[in-house]
């Protein structure tokens, strides 16, 4: 259930061409590798965070998001 509120995922607002769309994907899949790592305990939190800042990865927006997320699920 962890791996669904950690979730990231692509938003696109305009027309991409498809380096950028591959590009969008490869960071999608380093950024869910390191997520399943996160909950295995092979990385941080600290770790995990870079990485995803590395993706590209607004980290306040993503943030807010897992908050809602376990709100919603009623875990904090």
């Amino acid at each position: 259930m962890l791996d669904i509120l950690l979730e990231t995922e692509i938003q696109v607002n305009h027309q991409i061409s498809f380096d950028e769309a591959n590009d969008l994907v490869r960071k999608l899949e380093v950024a869910n590798l390191a997520r399943d790592k996160f909950l295995a305990g092979q990385i941080s939190l600290s770790d995990y965070c870079d990485i995803l800042e590395m993706c590209d990865v607004n980290l306040d927006d993503y943030l807010i998001s897992v908050e809602s997320n376990l709100n919603n699920f009623g875990l904090i």
